[in-house]
Parts: C-alpha cells; sequence; structure tokens
C-alpha cells in the first residue's frame, strides 16, 4: 500500500506563525511586546486549567476535543480578522457574525477543508453556541487578556483610557465566576502565580544566541507543536484519547523551562550526563514549584506530559509503560482504554515547529549559520520520516 501525504498544510503552518508578528495593544505604552500567538497559547494552557478544576471540584464531564476543535477555530478565524481592534470586533459579531465567518471560512478552504471538521468549524463561527467548554474558552480568552493588561497598566495607568479598559475587562472576567477555575485563580494567590508562571514562557526566546524573525517565545513554539501534533494526529488514525494527549503533551513539554530556562541542545548533548542531570534538576524544580500547589488530576497529566515527554508510553489501571516502539503503540495501544501517547511522533513535530523557526526567518532575509545549520540538520533527520503509512517528512520537504 502507498503512502499517503498529510492533509496539514505548509500554508497553515506559515499562518500560524503569522501570529507571532500580530502585536496586541499596539495602541498603548507596552513595557514589553505582546504577540497574538503566546496570547493564544495562554488561553490554551488557562483553558486547560479551567476544564480539570470543573472536572476535579464540580464532576463536570468535558468534551476535551471539543475544547481543543473550539480553540483552533476560534485561533485560526482571529488570524484571519486579526486588523479588527477588539471593541470593534466584538460589536460587529452582534451584527455580522454569520457574514464575517462566510469570509474566514473562504480564506481557511484551502487549508482546511480535507478535514472532517471543516463545517462543524463553517457552523461554530456562524451561529453563538453556550456549552461548557465554550464558556471555558471565553473565561481563558478575558483572563488572558486581563494579565497581559494588568502590565500596561502598571506601567503607566494615567494613559489615556486605560482605566476604562481595565474596568470593560475585568467586568468580563467577573461575567465567569461561575467557574471554579477563574474563582481559584481569583482567590488564591499560588493558583494565580501559576498562571503567571504560564505567561512568563512568552518572555522566553527561542534561539535566543541568534536574530531571528519572527522572534518566537518558548510558549509560542508549544502551541505551533500542540496545534501540528493534533492535526497529523488526524492523519496517522490516533484514536480520540493518543489525539488530546498530543495536544496537550505538545502545550506542556516544555514547562520544565519555566525553572531552568532553555538550555540549547549542543550544549545537552557536548558535555556527557548533562542531559540526564538537567532532566532531574527539571523533575525536581517541577515537583516543588507546580506538583505541590495544583489538584491531583492536573499533577498527574503534568508528570505524564513533562517526564520522558518523547517516549512512546500507554497506562494500563492508572500505570505508566513504555512501548518498545512506535510500531507496537500504534498496532497494540492505540484506543481510549490505555491513554497512549506517540512520543517519537511528537519529537517530530517539535522538530518541525523548530524548523519553522529557523526557515521563516531564513525566508524574511534574517539569517545566521546557527538557523542554516539548524534547519539542515533537523531537515536530514525529519524530511523522510514515515509514521503509520503517512509520510509526514513531505511537510519538511514542502518547505525547501
Amino acid at each position: 500500500m502507498g503512502l499517503s501525504k498529510p492533509r496539514l498544510k505548509s500554508s497553515l503552518l506559515r499562518r500560524l506563525f503569522v501570529a507571532a508578528s500580530i502585536r496586541r495593544w499596539n495602541d498603548q505604552a507596552c513595557p514589553v511586546e505582546f504577540v497574538e500567538l503566546d496570547k493564544q497559547a495562554h488561553k490554551m494552557v488557562i483553558a486547560y486549567l479551567l476544564a480539570r478544576y470543573e472536572e476535579q471540584e464540580r464532576g463536570i464531564c468535558i468534551d476535551w476535543e471539543s475544547l481543543i476543535k473550539y480553540f483552533c477555530f476560534e485561533f485560526f478565524a482571529r488570524v484571519v480578522l486579526t486588523d479588527i481592534k477588539p471593541p470593534v470586533f466584538h460589536e460587529l459579531q452582534k451584527h455580522h457574525q454569520a457574514e464575517l465567518a462566510r469570509y474566514v471560512m473562504h480564506e481557511l478552504k484551502k487549508d482546511l477543508e480535507e478535514y472532517e471538521f471543516f463545517e462543524e468549524m463553517q457552523d461554530y463561527l456562524r451561529t453563538s453556541h453556550s456549552s461548557v467548554e465554550i464558556q471555558i474558552l471565553r473565561a481563558a480568552h478575558y483572563y488572558a487578556s486581563k494579565w497581559e493588561f494588568d502590565i500596561i497598566y502598571h506601567f503607566n495607568p494615567h494613559m489615556y483610557d486605560v482605566k476604562n479598559i481595565k474596568k470593560i475587562i475585568d467586568d468580563e472576567v467577573e461575567e465567569h465566576y461561575h467557574l471554579r477555575g477563574i474563582q481559584k485563580i481569583v482567590m488564591f494567590k499560588n493558583v494565580s502565580e501559576l498562571v503567571t508562571m504560564f505567561g512568563q514562557l512568552r518572555f522566553q526566546k527561542r534561539w535566543s544566541q541568534t536574530p531571528r524573525v519572527p522572534a518566537t517565545s518558548v510558549l509560542g513554539h508549544t502551541l505551533c507543536v500542540a496545534i501540528s501534533a493534533y492535526f497529523l494526529s488526524l492523519d496517522i488514525g490516533a484514536c480520540e484519547k493518543m489525539r488530546i494527549n498530543h495536544f496537550l503533551c505538545g502545550l506542556f513539554h516544555d514547562l520544565p523551562e519555566i525553572l531552568t530556562r532553555d538550555i540549547i541542545s549542543p550544549i545537552k548533548r557536548s558535555v556527557i550526563g548533562l542531559d540526564e542531570h538537567i532532566k532531574k534538576i527539571e523533575e525536581k524544580a517541577v515537583k516543588n514549584k507546580i506538583l505541590s500547589i495544583v489538584p491531583p488530576n492536573i499533577a498527574d497529566d503534568i508528570i505524564y506530559f513533562t517526564q520522558n515527554e518523547f517516549g512512546n508510553r500507554y497506562k494500563v489501571e492508572c500505570f505508566t509503560r513504555v512501548a518498545t516502539s512506535g510500531e507496537e503503540l500504534i498496532k497494540n495501544y492505540n484506543c481510549n482504554q490505555y491513554d497512549p501517547v506517540y512520543g517519537e511522533f511528537l519529537k517530530i513535530c517539535d522538530q518541525l515547529s523548530a524548523f519553522l523557526e529557523a526557515k521563516i526567518s531564513i525566508t524574511h532575509g534574517i539569517s545566521s549559520a546557527e538557523l542554516i545549520d539548524g534547519a539542515e540538520n533537523i531537515f536530514k533527520k525529519c524530511s523522510q520520516s514515515i509514521i503509520n503509512g503517512v509520510d509526514i517528512g513531505a511537510i519538511f520537504r514542502d518547505f525547501v
């Protein structure tokens, strides 16, 4: 049987990176630069926390795949409609929602029409819905905006209209106080600090030793890995639980870097035993700073997502097992009851995001030996990758 080509288009991936160049609050005096890709990644991390709190404390069943899909629908629409300021956008949504949706779907048709959810996305953007997943995404959206604007407000509270903008955002967050996670963030300092801890990954730049355009952050990178992993999981025939795990593992795989910063691969590889020692330091830091303050369901996830993040693994009665190969994992454990993670596949998605970071900067005319060598090395490793009969390497070859 011949290889099939992934439906994930290089043009869609380029759109994700456009979000790294979209400045937020560009009519305000900002002490740091806020970009759309980072805001969206922070929004999804907050949405994850809110969803887990709803499950843990109120026993509500969250449809995780719908939460992920709805997030992607909103993100892609925002990238298409980026030039519209939020107050104007919300006003237009009230009166021209269907027309805006039609425009977005027309713009994204070539990138997304092969996916099963294409019609669902059209319906989602065209009409208003109010499931718990949508409420969570709205609350996360407003809280991520509040987190940004609080920094701007404290930097210069006397600029024109900032008090009014702050009140509007605070009121929007207050409308979601019925969600247990929002209550926790507002009432408990350690939970709000957790949100800030994730937010600080916005300020850690990738490839920090070389100029790059756009200069993506660690947090933005994790979202690109998450979306690539989810979309490609649809192609490789991953079960629903594996697809969800791939998105969340992509989102959280660099979480320990909040606590250790991004130690570049050549250093890790050059000093014998260093990589292993770094892992131990990271695990200890995650345990002390994060696992100690979150409920058990979030702690279990973070351990599963960040320890041996690129290992092929599954669960039997809550105990983690390691598969001898990706082929064995797909053949024997590709069903929801095993909670599987195809770590080798995730590593390719991680490399894909790094490859794009280098290639897109080179295309923009900002190049260096590190970027050129980095892109070439990743291309050699990944351009012939085949996962479960799908030619994943084709995406890398599309960029050359």
